[in-house]
């Protein structure tokens, strides 16, 4: 299998796609610190499915997503994926190449896909069990964690070394297997009581169910017999109706007639009513004519008005207009006037200020010339300042580095007295060092023998550990054992509780009443329970008294006749069945008659003895049991049945019944319902559950008190530890105290020689210093001389410039006033202009008003002329009007006179009408007579048939098409209604039966037959389950001893190759099952003692690292591997070693290494660059293995 390609997308600084594309071989990776490459390994880590954020370096899961910089917004999603080429078909997939996706949405929605198909992660981490690929796995190394492995504890060590065998997909599916076996286990418990359960409840059914049948018998007949009678009472009322039918025909033929005749004469009363409402119409329209004819009238009149008022106004209107005219004519004359002066005053303004203008320009010509000459002088005075300052500058220049000189000398003459001083100190300080080496090594010795003593101590405490963890273990077996025994029993009690909770084995009528009873607003009261639930038997009675009662367990004990009224009201309501009852008001028990002396052997006692009732229930115990007394076997009961006086009742423990009357009931549990037994069985349970759970506490108690004594051990065991550690700790102390010692007489001797030659160096540098000194004073004395010569000539300049600004000040003065005085000229032409265009403008108004004013007169006599035109034509119209009034009035008068006969014949009409009406009504109340008399048959039709439906779900019609009519004469009618009372007083006689039994006996018979059925599937389960954990405890122990033995040698092989020699193995816990068993790691580099691998330096634990990762590599290679700066703790001549064996494993895995050596980038064949040429946002770049090798050179 081949690592293929990365893909990331939004993934933390991962904000643009980037693929990484790995090669076979070794795949480097490199970049500055901060770059985001370490990214790159908790995208390998996310995708095989990591959970922990922290793990991540993240503080909730969404840090993976890209959260955006100052220049790219946030992204909704990170996505990241893995495609592998699964060319050894390692993957137990069908695909040659396959690739694992990761997506986290910003709202909180994961995605995990293979091949782009939605999965789980579950799925994911199945895929890779085995593989050495996967979170936690030996595959990753991260930076920072490469001695983790040598950190962790035995157990913890052990999930490499179980990824390496292969068996952690073994261990899983053991686990699952474990799982499913445990509830199988629980199942089996809970089918096996139910079982019996039901077996018990089936052996009841049985009676219950003949009783049915013979009860369905009697009511089949009873039925046949009533559907009969009422047949013939049904044919009997259909005749009677069907004779009143005819005569309503006969009555409804009649009463039609009449009918007849009324709607004629109506109809002639309807025609007369239409000329009536005609006329009626006729005249309404014609009176509303009239209305508007002397509306137009009076219109007509205001309209001739209005136009002689209009005449009158626009005579008003012109006057008006002629004297408006007079006015404009004179404004038009003053604003010429006006328009012609000011412009004489405009002519005399412009002459002024064109003679302005040339003085001005004048003046300006010789404040020109001024300015020249000033700008002149100031350039040369800022030059020859720019020059003395430069001279300043470079004076200051010159004397400053003489002052640095000086205090240069100064520096390094008090450097020299420095290292005179140092050179004495040296020479003390080795003479010191000497002295003290002498010392560390006889506090070494002693330290080595108090080691000695102390691992004696800890050997012997270890010992007594053991003995007390395996008495502690014995201890957990107890209480395992009684933890299972616990369950089972709970499992027991779970289900008789069901049993309990659902009344299993009470018929439903009981089961509806005690529900209703438990209700808080339930119709039924009163009610106390079964039998079964008011008394208690001891386990060994229980037999005997459950045959005794038989059904009469399931009675409802009462208060009173009233709650079983109540009840019966209940139960018919609801058809639930039949119920029997026991009002405690109706209880008498009469003294018992029996005398038989209970010393008898074979008698165990009277049945009332045996029982246990609550408060206030004993009553009832007597009655039902006072004459039965319980015996040990069935002969005992044969032989005192023939010889007691007033015993009733015999009964044996395993539940033989001799009855009153010599019936003998026999056969265990033939009777039983199993009520009582089971309350019995479910105290029991939690006698024993509360005994187990106080022996669990006992040995719970007994393992503390262990537990104690080893946590007490392991204290003086952890502590003779710290003393050793501490110790070594001491011991490596002074053996590196005597190193540095050495190497410090080595750096002193160094040190003298040093100091020698830098004083030597200082006393040729500060006659240097004095020779510069010399050199730069005469430099300074020449640039004063020159300074002066210059600040001279600028003094000349400046007073030049003085009286030149004078003279340009008094021009610029003459000027400013010049230009005053034409602003104010400019200003005064300005005004006049704006009063010349303003009368300009009014003149052209006032024409323009005189233009149209004249043009309103003559719109004015205009419309005088046509309002004395329309007073014309009015008074025209007036005339036909009145003529058109007198015509409409005559024809209003012939229209009341027709109106008035239409009337009269309208009242005789009516009249006739009336008369027929009565004669109808006589008919009618004929017809309802004899529509009662046949509603009367209909009724007992009904009811007959509604009778019939409801007690049989019968329709009379229906029945009688179907099998027609029979032979009455065949029938004795008067025997039958003999027969029904006959069969009704059987069935009362019956009392309870249980309907639901027949159907309730079929149903348990096909349960008992599925529940057999899931009980072998159950047991074969179970069986095969156990093999399946039996195999995979088989391979994986050879699997992981095959490994470990392999790693244990290349181990050894590899750690002696990384340092030179020195010896490391690995061990096994002992007294351990090897599929449990921690694993230790024991190493000791070469020249060095045998000591705690928490001792080593950092390149040690590196190093030792890798040669136990290199093992596993070497005996299960990964396909691939991730190294995250694993270098990073090494040295020069340790990542030589590094690489060669790197090298060596590259040729049969793929590598992925993060590495900032350039010696490890050396040995890459591809080298990816990762950047962050933006803030916050990584890049990828890729260099073959050529061009690596040129950076890195």
């Amino acid at each position: 299998m081949l690592l293929k390609k990365l893909d990331l997308f939004g993934f933390k600084s991962f904000s643009d796609r980037t693929s990484f594309e790995f090669e076979r071989g070794i795949n480097g990776i490199v970049g500055p610190n901060g770059c985001g490459k370490s990214n790159v390994v908790d995208a390998f880590k996310w995708i095989l499915g990591e959970q922990s954020a922290k793990s991540l370096r993240g503080s909730e899961m969404l840090d993976v997503v890209f959260n955006g910089t100052n220049a790219r917004p946030a992204m909704g999603y990170a996505e990241a994926s893995l495609t592998f080429l699964n060319d050894r078909d390692l993957l137990p997939v069908e695909y040659d190449e396959v690739c694992i996706t990761r997506r986290l949405y910003t709202a909180g929605e994961s995605e995990y896909l293979i091949n782009k198909q939605p999965c789980r992660l579950k799925d994911i981490k199945e895929l890779f069990l085995g593989t050495g690929v996967g979170g936690g796995c030996y595959s990753l190394i991260e930076q920072g964690k490469v001695d983790t492995l040598l950190q962790a504890n035995a157990q913890e060590r052990r999930f490499v070394f179980e990824e390496a065998a292969g068996i952690s997909k073994y261990k899983t599916k053991k686990r699952e297997t474990m799982l499913k076996l445990e509830k199988v286990e629980q199942n089996l418990l809970r089918l096996n009581d139910i079982i019996e359960e039901v077996q018990k409840q089936l052996r009841s059914i049985k009676l219950q169910a003949a009783k049915a049948h013979k009860y369905k018998e009697r009511i089949t007949r009873l039925k046949e017999l009533r559907i009969k009678l009422s047949l013939k009472k049904y044919k009997m009322f259909k005749d009677e109706k069907a004779i009143a039918q005819e005569q309503i025909q006969q009555a409804e033929h009649r009463c039609q007639e009449t009918l007849s005749n009324i709607k004629n004469m109506e109809a002639e009363r309807d025609s007369v009513q239409i000329n009536i409402n005609e006329l009626a119409s006729s005249l309404e329209q014609s009176q509303i004519n009239m209305t508007n004819l002397n509306a137009k009238i009076a219109s007509t009149h205001d309209r001739i008005g209005f136009n002689h008022k209009t005449i009158e106004d626009l005579n008003i209107q012109s006057d008006k207009y002629e004297k408006y005219i007079n006015v404009l004519k004179n404004k038009i004359e003053e604003a010429e006037g006006g328009i012609c002066d000011l412009s004489q005053d405009l002519e005399k303004i412009q002459k002024d200020l064109s003679e302005g203008n040339s003085n001005l320009s004048i003046n300006e010509t010789e404040l020109k010339q001024y300015l020249y000459e000033c700008d002149a002088l100031q350039q040369q005075i800022e030059e020859n300042k720019k020059q003395v300052i430069d001279m300043l500058h470079k004076g200051s220049s010159l004397q400053n580095e003489i002052g640095s000189l000086s205090a240069e000398r100064d520096t390094i003459g008090n450097r020299r007295n420095k290292l005179l001083k140092r050179q004495e100190e040296i020479s003390s300080e080795l003479e010191r060092i000497e002295y003290e080496k002498q010392g560390l090594a006889e506090q070494r010795d002693k330290l080595l023998g108090k080691i000695e003593n102390l691992e004696a101590c800890l050997s012997g405490t270890n010992e007594k550990i053991k003995v007390l963890n395996a008495g502690i273990q014995s201890v957990d077996n107890d209480i395992n054992n009684q933890q299972q025994l616990k369950s089972r029993k709970e499992s027991r009690l779970e289900t008789l509780e069901d049993l309990e909770k659902r009344f299993e084995g009470v018929s439903s009528g009981v089961q509806a009443v005690l529900e209703e009873s438990k209700k808080d607003n339930g119709l039924i009261s009163g009610i106390h329970g079964m039998v079964a639930d008011l008394i208690k038997v001891d386990a060994a009675y229980v037999f005997a008294i459950e045959a005794v009662l038989g059904d009469r367990a399931q009675i409802i004990v009462v208060d009173s006749i009233k709650e079983i009224i109540r009840a019966f009201d209940f139960l018919k309501e609801h058809d639930k069945g039949y119920v029997r009852f026991l009002p405690l008001e109706d209880i008498r028990v009469e003294i018992s008659e029996t005398s038989i002396d209970l010393n008898i052997p074979g008698i165990v006692g009277r049945a009332v003895d045996l029982i246990k009732s609550k408060d206030g229930f004993s009553s009832f115990v007597e009655y039902i049991f006072k004459d039965t007394i319980v015996v040990e076997d069935f002969d005992t009961a044969l032989r005192l049945s023939g010889n007691s006086s007033g015993v009733k009742w015999f009964v044996t423990l395993n539940g033989e019944v001799v009855e009153p009357g010599g019936t003998i009931l026999v056969g265990k549990g033939n009777m039983q319902i199993g009520l009582i037994s089971r309350k019995t069985e479910l105290e029991n349970i939690k006698l024993e559950l509360t005994r187990i759970e106080e022996e669990i506490k006992a040995y719970a108690d007994r393992k503390r008190i262990k537990g104690n004594e080893v946590e007490d051990l392991v204290c003086k065991a952890d502590e003779f530890k710290r003393e050793i550690d501490a110790e070594n700790v001491v011991k490596v102390s002074k053996e590196n105290n005597l190193q540095k010692e050495e190497f410090k007489v080595v750096e002193l001797s160094d040190e003298i020689d040093v100091n020698e030659s830098e004083i030597n160096e200082i006393n040729e540098h500060i006659e240097n210093i004095n020779l510069r000194e010399r050199k730069l004073s005469n430099e300074i004395a020449i640039l004063n001389d020159q300074r002066k010569v210059l600040e001279y000539h600028v003094v000349v300049s400046d007073n030049e410039k003085i009286q030149k600004e004078a003279s340009r000040a008094n021009i610029q003065n003459e000027i400013t006033e010049l230009k005053v005085a034409m602003a104010q000229k400019e200003e005064r032409k300005d005004n006049i202009n704006t009063s010349i265009g303003k009368l300009k403008r009014e003149l052209q108004g006032n024409k323009e008003d005189l233009t149209s004013t004249y043009s309103e007169i003559k719109s004015c006599q205009e419309k005088t002329v046509e309002s004395e035109k329309g007073i014309t034509d009015l008074n025209k119209l007036l005339e036909e009007l009145q003529a058109e009034k007198i015509s409409l009035e005559k024809d209003i008068v012939s229209l009341k006179e027709k109106q008035s006969i239409c009337n009269v014949q309208l009242t005789e009409t009516s009249r006739q009408i009336d008369e027929y009406n009565g004669e109808y009504k006589t008919h009618e109340q004929v017809i309802n007579n004899l529509r009662l008399k046949e509603n009367e048959f209909k009724i007992k039709i009904a009811d007959l048939e509604e009778r019939i439906r409801d007690d049989y779900k019968v329709e009379l019609s229906e029945f009688t098409l179907e099998h027609g009519e029979e032979d009455n004469e065949l029938i004795d009618w008067e025997s039958v209604p003999l027969e029904i009372d006959e069969l009704k007083g059987k069935i009362d006689r019956m009392g309870n039966v249980n309907l639901e039994a027949i159907n309730e006996q079929t149903e348990l018979e096909a349960r008992e037959v599925h529940l057999m059925g899931q009980m072998e599937d159950l047991q074969k389960a179970e069986k095969a389950l156990k093999d399946i954990i039996n195999k995979i405890n088989i391979t994986s122990r050879e699997l992981f001893e095959k490994t470990f033995n392999e790693v244990r040698i290349h181990f050894h092989e590899l750690f002696r190759k990384l340092f030179g020699g020195g010896r490391a193995d690995i061990i096994l816990e002992e007294g351990v099952d090897i599929l449990d068993a921690g694993i230790d790691i024991v190493a000791q580099p070469p020249g060095k003692e045998l000591k705690s691998i928490m001792l080593f330096s950092g390149g040690e634990k590196v190093m030792t690292t890798i040669a136990l990762l290199f093992a596993i590599f070497q005996s299960k290679p990964s396909p691939f591997c991730i190294l995250d700066e694993v270098d990073a703790a090494l040295d020069e001549n340790n990542i030589n070693r590094f690489i060669q064996i790197l090298k060596e494993f590259a040729k049969y895995s793929q590598f992925v290494i993060i590495t900032h050596s350039k010696q490890t980038m050396s040995i890459a064949d591809v080298l990816y660059g990762v950047t962050m040429e933006e803030a916050g946002v990584s890049k990828k770049i890729s260099v073959k293995f050529e061009e690596a090798a040129r950076q890195v050179a």
